[in-house]
């Protein structure tokens, strides 16, 4: 009798994966991987400085140090012959004191004071076109210089938004929208009546720039390199425009001085036909001192300081072009005028140098550092605090 094979089937188990605790591994070593991509692409991203190209560099940008920083945005649109500024910003900031101010310029304004060079007021728009004609190549540290003769003071940083990095921002984040009426609550309006529409430009541009975009589109930031003008690394840049309008919303008090408002300007017959606006220096002036009190350092404003600035050149009208620059920049002039001779170089006197440090520093920002140090009273009659005498050689902080 034969026997029945039995065959007995082995019970086999599959081997089960935890698919979990594979991938999630996998996807933070990727994002890892990422991060270091990122981080490195985005630190290669550079800005372009023209104005560190030339020696006179410093006579564009103010060294000062104090609670106040002052950055300059400027935008810029069209390309070839046709390129031009369209918006400039600056933003005067004290964190110490919790004020701010946001002065805003459009491109289409006038202003008088160049026409011995062009034989008519030109617009700002048209400032880098003008100085690429003067001297080739150095459009860029033209339109800035004169930007700080308009204003009337320097500024320690600047970020100048050419068309290509617009138009690249623009293909990463998407166009601006336009501005919300709760952002006229961001904004103080002493003088000048409300801002109009425009002003709040810098404001839109800001909310723009996301983070997130940033990270996953970082290979088309990489076309942002040498797009954007500055003094500042591209890291720095990207942080202060993107933390604007957060700063703004935040509850600090921002003041708004808006150039284009018929309060800050003058319609007059332009040459070529048709009437233009120019900048009204004398009410712009008025106004921004009146913001700048607010905004001093407390140094500064506890001297309360006496200046006095006299020209001691053969050039009409240095005396009044210094004493602006000081007085916007925090300091009082209470009188200035001819000096009685001709100085070669140019002095400053000072009756106390301790007492007033912090209004000397102002002084020597304005005048780039050029100048010799008197702790003492010049022979004529005065009765400043601080005496400023410019000399001829003055002449060497102006760079066209």
């Amino acid at each position: 009798m034969k026997r029945k094979r039995v065959i007995r089937k082995k019970n086999r188990k599959g081997i089960k994966i935890n698919l979990k605790a594979v991938i999630l591994p996998l996807l933070m070593v990727a994002m890892l991987l990422y991060i270091i991509y990122f981080t490195i692409e985005f630190l290669s991203v550079e800005t372009a400085n023209p104005v560190a190209e030339h020696v006179a560099s410093h006579t564009i940008l103010s060294q000062e140090k104090s609670d106040m920083e002052k950055t300059l945005f400027i935008f810029e649109r069209e390309t070839g012959e046709a390129r031009k500024i369209v918006d400039v910003f600056v933003f005067l900031q004290n964190k110490n004191k919790g004020i701010s101010l946001l002065v805003y310029i459009p491109g289409s304004i006038y202003f008088e004071g160049l026409e011995e060079e062009f034989g008519s007021p030109i617009s700002v728009s048209s400032l880098r076109y003008a100085g690429d004609f003067l001297q080739e190549g150095r459009g860029v540290e033209y339109a800035l210089w004169q930007l700080s003769e308009i204003l009337g003071f320097r500024v320690q940083n600047y970020i100048w938004i050419t068309t290509e990095a617009y138009e690249s921002m623009v293909e990463i984040y998407g166009e601006p929208k336009t501005f919300k009426d709760r952002d006229r609550l961001s904004y103080h309006s002493l003088i000048g009546g409300d801002p109009a529409d425009s002003f709040y430009g810098l404001s839109t541009f800001s909310s723009l720039i996301s983070v997130r975009e940033t990270f996953f589109k970082i290979g088309k930031v990489k076309e942002l390199n040498q797009q954007i003008f500055s003094n500042l690394s591209f890291p720095t840049i990207m942080r202060k425009v993107s933390s604007f309008k957060k700063e703004i919303d935040s509850g600090e008090t921002t003041y708004a001085l808006d150039v284009s408002r018929p309060s800050f300007s003058v319609e007059k017959f332009s040459e070529s036909g048709g009437i233009v606006g120019s900048i009204n220096v004398k009410e712009y002036d008025k106004a921004l001192r009146n913001y700048i009190s607010k905004m001093a350092d407390k140094g500064l404003e506890q001297e309360r300081v006496r200046v006095e600035v006299y020209n001691g050149t053969d050039i009409l009208g240095r005396a009044v072009i210094y004493s602006r620059k000081i007085q916007n920049s925090g300091c009082d002039v209470v009188r200035f005028g001819n000096a009685p001779k001709r100085y070669e170089k140019t002095y400053v006197y000072i009756s106390d140098e301790t007492q007033f440090k912090n209004s000397l520093k102002v002084v020597s920002d304005v005048l780039l550092e050029r100048f010799e140090l008197l702790e003492e009273r010049p022979s004529f009659m005065t009765t400043g605090d601080i005496v400023v005498i410019l000399g001829d050689d003055i002449a060497h902080t102006e760079i066209f």
